[in-house]
């Protein structure tokens, strides 16, 4: 009976996937006008975008991650993210996500640790350095397709210039992603702040 209730307590219930969901909607829309704001400026956009979206998003995902704590939910996380990638002409990026998801929830493993600071920040970090290095997937599987669709949501020609550029770098590759992970630790800090002073006070999370 005890091993029936432990069980229970594991998966995610009616309440888990609604704080996902609405907290993923929410991040994917800041990351759509992220992407928006950013995009008449190459270097940002290139640079700085997932960066800039794994400091804000992280409020979210640690509002989720607090309620919710359970394992499975990054990797669900970063999985939902592939499949709307994939919903947008980028099927192959999948897999991608998924291992992305499995290392972040990998990072995770452990009793309470979606509750841990350290560990939600490993975690996350490691999610949004995999989704900066997975812009770079499709110019590497699939360039025909993705140079169309990027010129036909406004990329120019500076963009994709610099975009090629910045892919066929090592270097600047792990810049970016050096980038998105100081932004994205930063981000976790100041969620985790705002999480103590706010909204445990306010019963948002426990």
């Amino acid at each position: 009976m005890e091993s029936a209730v432990q069980n229970q307590k594991k998966k995610f219930g009616i309440r888990d996937i609604m704080t996902i969901a609405a907290m993923m909607v929410i991040c994917f829309s800041i990351m759509m006008v992220v992407g928006s704001f950013t995009l008449p400026f190459p270097l940002v956009y290139l640079y700085g975008a997932a960066g800039i979206d794994g400091f804000i998003c992280a409020i979210f995902f640690l509002v989720a991650s607090y309620r919710v704590n359970k394992h499975g939910l990054i990797f669900a996380w970063a999985g939902i993210y592939g499949l709307i990638q994939g919903v947008m002409g980028y099927m192959f990026l999948l897999p991608y996500f998924l291992v992305v998801g499995a290392l972040a929830e990998a990072s995770m493993i452990g009793k309470d640790t979606y509750r841990n600071p350290i560990r939600t920040r490993i975690g996350w970090t490691i999610n949004c350095v995999g989704n900066f290095v997975g812009c770079a997937v499709p110019l590497w599987w699939a360039w025909d397709s993705y140079s169309a669709m990027a010129v036909e949501s406004g990329f120019t020609a500076e963009t994709l210039n610099m975009q090629i550029s910045m892919v066929t770098s090592p270097a600047l590759m792990l810049l970016g992603a050096a980038i998105t992970a100081i932004l994205t630790i930063l981000g976790t800090l100041f969620g985790q702040r705002l999480l103590r002073k706010h909204f445990k006070k306010s019963g948002i999370v426990g």
